[in-house]
């Protein structure tokens, strides 16, 4: 236990330390610093001044545009002439060739025998007989157990009677004995010591020191900030 409490307490040194130094770190960081003077003074070289260029001559555009205007416009032009050769084409009567034979024949229809008519053989009169006898067995079947379980049951309630009255022909009434007081019960004084109070350890005590050297140490770093700026 004091092992644990000394741990205890040496975390909180380091880590109450470390605080206050991120503090003062954080204090010198706060202090403006000014900029030094550059190393040398001398005045910088003033670039000499270009020469005059030619001024501008305006030419017309050559716009690409035009060119794919001009380019569809005479494609259009040569699709049009196009279809109208070949309208006057197709208006210019030309008289089919006449067919002799015809080139797709049609195939022979086959001849096939007429379907001779039969009976059908369901197959539902023979489940039909087959389900009758299931019916029938199941039938015979409870019918069977029905008469076991009613002779068992009567078997069972003349062995009850039989027993019930042999029980009654040799069963004999007993009282039941007065208790004995002769030696009553006494409670003995215990043998365990008595409860000694003993004061619980609460963590205020050690927060109340804890915080005693927060202040002391916060005390201690503000004076030098203080007196740094």
């Amino acid at each position: 236990m004091i092992l644990f409490q000394e741990r205890a307490v040496e975390k909180e040194r380091k880590f109450v330390i470390e605080i206050i130094e991120k503090q003062f770190q954080e204090e010198r960081a706060r202090v403006p610093k000014a900029n030094p003077y550059p190393y040398t003074t001398d005045y910088p070289v003033v670039p000499p001044k270009p020469e005059p260029k030619h001024c501008t001559k305006p030419e017309p555009f050559q716009l690409v545009s035009l060119v794919r205007h001009e380019e569809e416009m005479q494609r259009e032009m040569e699709e049009r002439l196009r279809k109208e050769k070949e309208e006057a084409e197709m208006r210019i009567f030309k008289a089919q060739p006449i067919l002799k034979e015809d080139p797709i024949p049609a195939p022979e229809k086959v001849r096939k025998p007429l379907t001779q008519v039969q009976e059908f053989s369901l197959h539902v009169n023979h489940r039909a007989v087959e389900r009758a006898e299931f019916d029938q067995k199941i039938k015979e079947k409870e019918m069977m157990y029905k008469r076991y379980r009613e002779e068992s049951e009567a078997a069972r309630m003349i062995e009850e009677e039989k027993a019930v009255k042999q029980l009654r022909r040799t069963m004999v009434p007993h009282a039941r004995p007065v208790p004995k007081f002769d030696n009553p019960f006494c409670p003995q004084k215990s043998s365990k010591e008595t409860t000694k109070p003993r004061s619980p350890h609460l963590r205020v005590v050690q927060r109340k020191e804890r915080r005693k050297i927060m202040s002391t140490l916060s005390t201690a770093t503000s004076s030098p900030a203080t007196s740094m700026r």
